[in-house]
């Protein structure tokens, strides 16, 4: 039968366009389907990231198919360690840099292949090296970002009072405590000056502003070995230091326990000073946006500014060591924390300070990120077996000592065994 020319080279056309889908279906020959079977599935959990933000990033991050997970804070830790416990965890997962004493062995740390110590240094701040890769050889997780401690003041209260500058020093904070406090007729302060000495029951981070204290004054937290606590050796004067705040007796008496929550107290305009970190500022201004808020670095102490001591909180993300697929879980964690231009989107995404030294580097003169810039190069902070049980040791001791219930050595002496206590009942590796 004649078939027309045009109808053969149709007919032709759909022929081969079958036989190529199908060869490609098949993968005998590369396409589509091999596209698709070269992305590796990585399970990722996080807490304070959204689902937007976590695809949006690692869209930047060719070959992997991310299915992210956020928890809530206060349910995270537990809801990991049961998922990794049941063998269903995550491959990555968001990891707080006071983690690694009491959860190392829960992670597969990055091969020297794939990134050294010296390299590691010349990415990140040294914090990091401390709170990642305390034996200087096995580096456990990265940073997506940096947060430090920073003094936060009321600048219309300064500016009623006639304080022009925030204080630069600990000697110049004490000199401003009484120029911003208010006393009624009874000795009673109505109006705090800062949120500084009380346990924490009322101060927000009172454990960090503790902690800060004391490395700046030299303080040895733990032995090298990391097997006990040793902070009662030294730590007896910054407990002191810290404490006369909220001792009525003292000319530096600014706050009580009594007071309440230092953050509501800052935010409401009943308090002039606190300390927290950069996270906090868009919470207090939630909380009173016609708050004007300055920043100020962390005190050091007098004749010492030149040589920062600052505290350090923040994420990595770390490797899953029950993970099928270490080497692609590692590359995936490098792109997102090593490159510049995918680590800079996160840090646009979230608002947050870049972790990376050279994205820091060029907010080190930014009238706002500045502070906490050229805090995070010096930030240090010391290795905690269970952060939580820690902030809980460190405010019991404050309270003590500010209610008479223990004089401060004594106290001290007591917080430090339980801390050594602790190491020892759930250190979970030797570094």
């Amino acid at each position: 039968m004649y078939m027309p020319r045009s109808r053969v080279i149709l007919i032709g056309i759909f022929g081969l366009l079958a036989l190529f889908f199908a060869l490609l279906f098949l993968g005998i020959i590369p396409g589509l389907q091999e596209d698709a079977k070269s992305k590796t599935p990585l399970t990722f959990w996080g807490v304070f990231d959204s689902k937007d933000v976590i695809d949006s990033v690692s869209a930047s991050v060719p070959g992997y198919t991310i299915t992210y997970r956020q928890f809530s804070p206060q349910t995270y830790e537990s809801e990991l360690l049961n998922a990794l416990a049941a063998g269903n965890g995550p491959d990555v997962f968001m990891f707080h840099n006071s983690w690694l004493p009491k959860h190392a062995d829960k992670i597969a740390p990055v091969t020297a292949r794939d990134l050294s110590i010296g390299s590691l240094r010349d990415y990140f701040p040294t914090v990091v090296e401390q709170d990642f890769a305390p034996d200087r050889q096995t580096i456990y997780a990265l940073p997506l970002y940096m947060d430090t401690l920073a003094l936060l003041y009321n600048r219309d209260i300064f500016d009623t009072k006639g304080v022009p500058l925030p204080p630069k020093n600990w000697s110049e904070f004490l000199a401003t405590i009484p120029k911003l406090r208010e006393i009624d007729s009874t000795g009673r302060i109505t109006k705090a000056a800062a949120a500084i000495g009380g346990s924490g029951k009322s101060i927000n981070r009172a454990s960090d502003l503790l902690s800060e204290i004391m490395l700046q004054a030299g303080v040895s937290m733990t032995s090298n070995d990391y097997g006990r606590a040793t902070f009662s050796t030294n730590g007896l004067q910054p407990l002191l230091f810290y404490t006369q705040f909220a001792n009525s007796a003292s000319e530096a008496y600014t706050w009580s326990d009594a007071f309440g929550n230092s953050i509501d107290s800052f935010a409401d305009g009943s308090t002039a000073m606190m300390f927290n970190y950069s996270y906090q500022i868009p919470i207090l201004l939630q909380k009173n946006p016609f708050l004007s808020i300055g920043v100020a670095p962390f005190p050091q102490p007098a004749g010492a500014e030149a040589n920062p001591v600052n505290f350090a909180n923040y994420w990595g993300v770390a490797v899953a060591s029950q993970t099928r697929v270490p080497t692609e879980a590692w590359q995936f964690i490098l792109k997102l924390t090593t490159d510049e231009s995918i680590a800079g989107t996160y840090a646009n995404a979230t608002g947050r300070l870049p972790a990376l030294k050279s994205l820091i580097s060029a907010r080190l003169n930014d009238p706002i990120w500045g502070v906490f810039a050229n805090a995070a190069l010096s930030a240090r902070s010391w290795p905690q077996i269970d952060n939580n049980a820690v902030d809980q040791i460190f405010s019991n001791l404050i309270e003590n000592v500010i209610t008479g219930k223990s004089d401060a050595a004594r106290a001290l002496q007591e917080a430090e065994r339980s801390v050594t206590s602790l190491m020892e009942r759930q250190r979970s590796t030797t570094f």
